[in-house]
This record gives C-alpha cells, structure tokens and sequence, in this order.
C-alpha cells in the first residue's frame, strides 16, 4: 500500500479533522482548533475539504498539524 493510498483511508470524504497549530496563510488564515471536512486526498497528499469557518484551503500532511475527531 502507498502512503497516498494510506492517506486516503484515515481520512475518508466526511472525515472532520482539529487544526492543532495557526496556519498562517495571508489571504484564509485559520487558528488552532478549528474543524475540517475532507472531501478527498489528491496524488499528492494534500487534504481537500472545507472549514468550519469557511472557507477551502488544503491541509498538506507532514506539514500542517492536526488530528482527526471523527
């Protein structure tokens, strides 16, 4: 199994993920504790979805920190 096949099974379309640390991003910045939908895994390990408080920047694994809730 790959890691992008890996990936793709913790993290199922309707997974909600915490954000554990700001990201700091200058046009959608988003603060620790704030919840993610996943839509899907793309082939590059990046997280698409939505946030809670709008919104659809990616969470990109290895380098945003967060953990899923459900």
């Amino acid at each position: 199994m790959t890691d992008i096949e890996r990936y793709r099974r913790l993290y199922p379309k309707g997974s909600k993920l915490e954000l554990l640390s700001d990201l700091d991003d200058p046009y959608t910045p988003k603060l620790a504790g704030d919840i993610f939908t996943v839509d899907m895994v793309d082939d590059a390990g990046n997280i698409h979805g939505s946030w809670a408080s709008g919104g659809s920047l990616s969470l990109i694994i290895g380098v945003d920190q967060f953990r899923l809730v459900r």
